[in-house]
């Protein structure tokens, strides 16, 4: 069975001070550029890298990024950001509607993005899926219906242990649910 991850970017992926989307698309444009190295070096925390590439391997989920990069990178773009660094098996697993729908002031909510991007695209086959997201930005995930899916990361830390052994609880058991109704 499919499994999705709504993903975040920012304080999930890329929690350096400094790196962003501008330095990224600078990198895209500017070629093999030493600037261009530094970026692809560490515009991605090393740990949290790591740790979403054991949850894939564990789930092999299909991915929906849920974030603010997509305001100014296409998918074209964001992949080859994610192939430069080393997290290709998130470009190769973009699911066919790839981001889930945003305002284009930059004013949306999470929680409506998600629930917008479920309802015209998972509705009569609900799939197993976690929304990994940071405190800020999925602020309107608290205590909402999508709360029990969600794994939130501190800001400037990311995608630790502690949200990794949380992300696959939440989807073991909704992979347990789902064979048992099944079965």
């Amino acid at each position: 069975m499919s499994v999705l991850v709504f993903l975040d970017i920012d304080d999930v992926l890329c929690v350096h001070p400094t790196l962003n989307t501008q330095n990224v698309l600078a990198a895209l444009s500017a070629g093999e550029t030493a600037n261009a190295e530094e970026v692809w070096q560490q515009v991605f925390h090393a740990v949290a890298r790591e740790n979403l590439r054991q949850l894939h391997k564990e789930f092999l989920p299909h991915y929906v990024i849920s974030s603010s990069w997509v305001l100014h990178l296409n998918r074209e773009q964001l992949c080859d950001t994610f192939r430069l660094t080393g997290m290709a098996f998130v470009a190769e697993n973009l699911h066919e509607y790839w981001s889930t729908p945003r305002d284009v002031n930059g004013d949306s909510y999470r929680l409506v993005e998600i629930e917008n991007w479920l309802d015209t695209h998972a509705l009569g086959t609900p799939v197993p899926f976690i929304v990994i997201d940071d405190v800020i930005s999925g602020q309107s995930l608290v205590g909402s219906h999508l709360e029990d899916q969600c794994v939130l990361c501190n800001v400037c830390t990311g995608f630790m242990f502690g949200q990794l052994a949380q992300a696959r609880s939440i989807l073991q058991a909704q992979l347990t649910s789902v064979s048992h109704t099944r079965g």
